[in-house]
């Protein structure tokens, strides 16, 4: 029996060793190694062959004994009719297939990619070249640089490693880890990546760069820097070229400069045009360390100038805002980014601590003290509860309101101005007791408050008609004036009440 499976062994063997080609070689000079008998040792214009491949040297040893092939200087390998190496000194196994070459400069070419570096191992078997020293490679007007990586010549695709960087003229990729195609000019990344482009960087780390195009894609902790503006987002898509961003899921977009912040689900830039629009869950930030001012729409629609600053920006359909000192609603906002203006259009209200100000249009003045000024224009109406059946109320043409950053100081009505305003007194027990009510009107008012942000006097200006009524005897008829609406149901009390709609009155 073990003569059979050593016959069966021996025969299996020989198929083998019969398969393998050996390598043929031609030489000017050639002479036998004196300590080997299996070796020659080749001179002058060393050319070998084998299944195809032809190799080049100024000198050789051949062992005939294990089919393997040491060459140096001036050495050159032609793979295929587009695939060749050079370099200095090459080992070859006749019987593996595999080429192991060093030197100063070894250099790979494979069609139009040409890699350098000092030491490459080729696989003929897998068609892949692999290196473990620098090696830098070129095709058409990129180039590549890392520390290790492997070339899959079937492919036309490296996958390299360690200090990698990727670039031409305009933009430069840089990461850990690539993979990349010089057929499609596709760069595909799984760890921290930086992209960079004329004045914009690009962070990722899982996603795909088109070199040929200049469009990048991102998966994951996306950044993109733009002189003062950040963007980050879960995904996005870039084109360097059209300088289009489009951004989606938990997209947030700040400018430095202005403290302004942007968010949203889904986020379109034109850095060419100068504009970018947010929707889903779209929030405005108008960023103060003391008390962000935060506002939502269905859509934010911003302007940027050459430096990619915000100028500009649009809230349009069911905005809220809330900053704890201020709170507001109407159906769309302009806010004029540089001088810090915030215009509020169709029904718009805004809510003071107990001060609801309503009229046909809002304009709130702020600095970096926080809200500066409010213009109400057309069909004011001011008004405060005092309890669950009164308020006090003040309307007229257009008004000013007046604020230290947070607190109202006084307010002036310009023309046809009516009041009515109900005079209490503090008791021992805290509570205000009623005392009678005041009923004005002029050509013009002017409302003082108090610290409390509560109102405490009103002066009339021009032909003032004042009465007073005690409690009992003011008219039912006359308790609210023409224009009056209490809208409590659309004030956000908290930050997150920005997120709910209400219904606009049409």
């Amino acid at each position: 029996m073990k003569k059979i499976f050593f016959i069966l062994l021996f025969s299996a063997l020989s198929q083998v060793l019969y398969s393998q080609k050996i390598i043929e070689y031609q030489s000017g000079m050639g002479t036998k190694d004196t300590n080997n008998a299996n070796v020659w040792i080749l001179y002058n214009k060393v050319i070998a062959t084998h299944e195809g491949m032809n190799l080049y040297a100024d000198s050789a040893h051949y062992d005939n004994s294990l089919n393997n092939f040491t060459a140096f200087r001036n050495i050159k390998i032609e793979l295929t009719d587009t695939t060749t190496i050079y370099g200095d000194k090459l080992f070859y196994n006749g019987n593996t297939r595999i080429v192991e070459i060093w030197g100063k400069k070894v250099i790979f070419i494979d069609g139009e990619t040409c890699l350098v570096t000092t030491h490459l191992i080729y696989n003929r078997n897998t068609n892949t070249a692999s290196y473990d020293s620098k090696g830098t490679t070129t095709n058409k007007d990129n180039t590549m640089i890392s520390m290790n990586g492997l070339y899959y010549s079937d492919l036309k695709e490296f996958l390299v490693y360690d200090s990698v960087k990727l670039f031409d003229s305009s933009s430069m990729v840089v990461t850990d880890t690539l993979r990349y195609n010089t057929n499609t000019n596709i760069a595909l990344f799984k760890s921290p990546t930086y992209i960079y482009s004329d004045s914009t960087v690009i962070y990722s780390e899982y996603g795909w760069y088109n070199t040929n195009t200049k469009i990048a894609h991102s998966n994951k902790n996306t950044k993109v820097s733009s002189g003062s503006q950040l963007l980050m987002s879960d995904t996005l898509n870039y084109n360097e070229s059209r300088k289009i961003t489009i951004a989606n899921s938990n997209v947030t977009i700040s400018d430095s400069v202005n403290d302004f912040i942007c968010k949203g689900n889904y986020a379109y830039s034109d850095e060419l045009k100068h504009y970018l629009f947010m929707t889903k869950r779209a929030t405005a930030i108008f960023v103060d360390n003391a008390d962000s001012l935060y506002m939502h729409s269905d859509t934010i629609f911003a302007t940027t100038n050459n430096a990619n600053e915000f100028e500009s920006v649009k809230a349009y359909h069911h905005v809220k805002f809330y900053r704890k000192d201020i709170q507001g609603s109407c159906d769309s906002v302009f806010y004029n980014v540089p001088d810090s203006i915030i215009t509020m259009f169709y029904d718009p209200v805004i809510w003071n601590d107990d001060n609801q100000f309503t009229a046909d249009t809002i304009v709130i003045k702020l600095d970096s003290t926080g809200v500066k000024q409010i213009f109400l224009n057309g069909n004011v109406f001011i008004s405060q509860r005092v309890d669950a059946t009164k308020y006090n109320q003040i309307n007229g043409k257009n008004a000013i309101v007046y604020l230290d950053g947070k607190n109202p100081l006084y307010c002036d009505i310009l023309g046809n101005a009516q009041s009515i305003f109900y005079l209490t007194e503090e008791q021992e027990d805290g509570t205000n007791a009623l005392l009678g009510v005041n009923v004005g009107i002029g050509s013009g008012m002017r409302i003082y408050f108090n610290e409390n942000r509560e109102p405490t006097r009103i002066v009339t200006h021009t032909n003032p008609d004042m009465t007073t009524y005690p409690i009992k005897d003011f008219p039912e008829e006359k308790k609210t004036l023409k224009g009056f609406k209490w809208c409590q149901d659309r004030r956000p009390l908290h930050v997150n009440d920005i997120y709910i709609h209400y219904n606009m009155k049409k």
